[in-house]
C-alpha cells in the first residue's frame, strides 16, 4: 500500500515531490474549480461546522485515465455528477471511509484498500466523506472503455453492465498489487508513463481489469453484499419504507408490510443491516428532508420541508438533524 499511498507527492527516492501538483489550497471555490476540472462538474458541500478545505490535489495521465491523489480535509456530501461529461470513476479509500449511495437506502462503505466502481454517464450516484478520507482516483472516459471492450470482447457491452456499480478490492487482493504496480511506475518513470509506451501498456491492464470486473457483474449479479444477502421480510420492509417514508410509518406496520412479526423483524434487521428498522427509517427520512433541502426553491421554509415528511414536533426533528449531520436544517437551507 505505500506505493500508493505516496503516489504523485514524493519521488523515486523518497523525497516530497510537487510535480504533478494541481492545487493546495483551504479555499473551497479555488479547490472546487480543480476538482471539476479532473473529474467531472459535480455538487460538493460540507458537512457540518468546517466550511474550509485543507485540500492537495495531485493528479498524472495514464492514456484516457487520470490517476489523481486528493481530500478535501473535511466531511463532505457530493451529488449531482454530470451525465453529460461522459466519464466514470474509480475510487481507491487509502484512509477514513466513504459512503457510496445507490439509491434512497441502499449504499456501500468502502474502508482501506476498498475501492467503488461507477460510470457516472450511465447511472445516479452520490456520496458522503468523513473528515478523515484520502483516495486515489481513476477517472475514465466512458467511450474509450467502450471501445476496448469491443476491441477486446468482439462485440459491444451489455448495455446493463455500465450501470452496475460497486464495491471490491481489499488491502490483498489483485486490484491492490495492479494499483501499487501502476503507482510505482508513476513514481520512478514518471515521463515514460505519461507519454511512452508504457503509459500506453497501463492503459489496457487498468482498463482490463475493470472491464472483467463488470462482467463478472452481470455474470453473477447476487453478489453477496450487505443489502442482497439480507432475507425478504428485511427487503419488504424497506421497500414499504421507501414509499412510505413521508408518513412516519409505525413499527407494527413495516412488520405488517413485511409479512413478520416485530421480533422478527427487529432481529433481522439487528442482523443484516446492524440497526433497527425504526433507526433505518429514521436515517431515511433524514436524508430524505436534506436533499430536499439541499435543492430547495427560493422562499422554502425548513418547517414546510419537515412537515412534509411527517414530523410533527419541529424541535424534536431540529435536534435529531443537528445529531446527524452536525449542522441545524436552516444552515443545509441556505447552502441549496
Amino acid at each position: 500500500m505505500d506505493a500508493i499511498r505516496n503516489v504523485l507527492v514524493t519521488d523515486a527516492t523518497g523525497a516530497a515531490s510537487t510535480r504533478h501538483r494541481l492545487v493546495a489550497s483551504s479555499d473551497w471555490d479555488e479547490v472546487q474549480h480543480w476538482c471539476r476540472r479532473v473529474y467531472m462538474p459535480y455538487q460538493a458541500a460540507p458537512v457540518g461546522a468546517a466550511r474550509q478545505p485543507d485540500s492537495i490535489l495531485d493528479a498524472v495521465r495514464i492514456g484516457h485515465f487520470t490517476l489523481s491523489r486528493f481530500s478535501y480535509g473535511i466531511p463532505v456530501h457530493l451529488t449531482e455528477f454530470s451525465a453529460q461529461a461522459g466519464t466514470g470513476m474509480v475510487l481507491t479509500t487509502l484512509r477514513g471511509a466513504i459512503r457510496h449511495w445507490s439509491s434512497g437506502s441502499e449504499y456501500s462503505d468502502t474502508g482501506v484498500g476498498e475501492a467503488f466502481l461507477v460510470d457516472n454517464s450511465r447511472t445516479h450516484y452520490w456520496l458522503d466523506a468523513d473528515p478523515e478520507h484520502l483516495q486515489v482516483n481513476l477517472t475514465f472516459e466512458h467511450d474509450a472503455m467502450a471501445a476496448l471492450h469491443e476491441r477486446w470482447f468482439g462485440r459491444p457491452a451489455d448495455e446493463r453492465m455500465w450501470t452496475r456499480k460497486f464495491r471490491f478490492g481489499g488491502s490483498q487482493s489483485s486490484w491492490i498489487q495492479l494499483l501499487s504496480y501502476v503507482c510505482r511506475c508513476i513514481t520512478e518513470m514518471p515521463d515514460a508513463v505519461e507519454r511512452g509506451p508504457l503509459g500506453r501498456h497501463l492503459e489496457e491492464m487498468i482498463g482490463l481489469h475493470l472491464l472483467t470486473l463488470w462482467r463478472q457483474q452481470l455474470e453473477r449479479p447476487t453478489e453477496p453484499t450487505v443489502h442482497q444477502m439480507a432475507p425478504r421480510h428485511v427487503l419488504l420492509a424497506e421497500q414499504h419504507m421507501r414509499e412510505h417514508a413521508h408518513e412516519a410509518p409505525t413499527l407494527s406496520e413495516l412488520a405488517h408490510s413485511a409479512g413478520v412479526s416485530v421480533r422478527t423483524l427487529s432481529a433481522a434487521f439487528r442482523e443484516y443491516r446492524h440497526c433497527t428498522p425504526m433507526q433505518a427509517l429514521r436515517e431515511m427520512r433524514l436524508q430524505g428532508v436534506r436533499a430536499e433541502l439541499l435543492v430547495a426553491v427560493p422562499g422554502a421554509k425548513v418547517r414546510d420541508v419537515a412537515a412534509a415528511w411527517g414530523y410533527a414536533n419541529f424541535g424534536l426533528f431540529a435536534a435529531s438533524y443537528r445529531s446527524r449531520f452536525d449542522e441545524s436544517p436552516s444552515v443545509t437551507l441556505g447552502r441549496r
